[in-house]
């Protein structure tokens, strides 16, 4: 189980680093600047924030997020070949509709209905969209929850199965808000703040759901 008592460490060693990164002109992200991650949180705030009152294209910026994700299975290419199956700026209006409502169950599902967005890319969706409610849900961390936290009680997910995933993801945000609310009711709360860096902070420079998700990247990668 991760000791939220490490959570402050786990923040400050993530990172993530791959070819796209060199590729697309990127540095590694990493405490405390987080480039790239930085700079789509602002674009996706922005996409969101103006979704209404303009016509902003989200194909690129989702696609550049993939490419942030490293595009695993071929994520990209899937999500250019059905994309014509379906009507994009539809799909966004839906999504970003039901993340203002904080209605988290049908924000999932619609994001998983985006051509060649498994969990993991239509969570990384959500987490960028607004980080201070979701976090991203990769197989590194949805194995270490199921193996080494069983007291959180993480289902196994069937992907390819939407109720599954979404059940999944529902579960996984339970798990985030768990864990911010332990720290925030600790006795070392004063200690056990996010550190400062790059990123939006909330109020007091409590922990986001992105920011924890990243801790338990961290924790994930990191061996027993």
């Amino acid at each position: 189980m991760p000791d939220i008592n490490d959570f402050p460490r786990y923040f400050r060693e993530y990172i993530w680093r791959g070819l796209k990164h060199r590729l697309y002109g990127y540095p590694e992200d990493s405490y405390p600047k987080y480039t790239w991650i930085s700079s789509l949180e602002k674009r996706f705030r922005w996409m969101c924030d103006n979704n209404n009152q303009n016509e902003p294209s989200s194909i690129y910026l989702l696609m550049e997020m993939i490419q942030w994700g490293g595009s695993q299975n071929g994520a990209l290419q899937k999500f250019m070949d059905r994309l014509g199956t379906v009507n994009l700026d539809e799909i966004i209006t839906t999504t970003i509709n039901n993340i203002h409502n904080n209605n988290d169950n049908e924000a999932i599902r619609s994001a998983l209905s985006i051509p060649g967005m498994g969990l993991t890319y239509a969570s990384k969706l959500l987490r960028f969209m607004k980080p201070e409610r979701y976090g991203a849900l990769d197989s590194n961390i949805r194995e270490a929850l199921i193996e080494r936290a069983p007291e959180y009680q993480m289902p196994t997910i069937r992907d390819g199965n939407t109720n599954s995933m979404v059940a999944g993801y529902l579960r996984f945000i339970e798990i985030i808000r768990t864990i911010a609310a332990d720290i925030e009711k600790s006795p070392q709360r004063d200690r056990l703040m996010r550190p400062k860096c790059s990123l939006s902070n909330l109020e007091g420079n409590a922990w986001r759901a992105a920011d924890i998700e990243m801790a338990l990247f961290q924790w994930a990668n990191e061996e027993e």
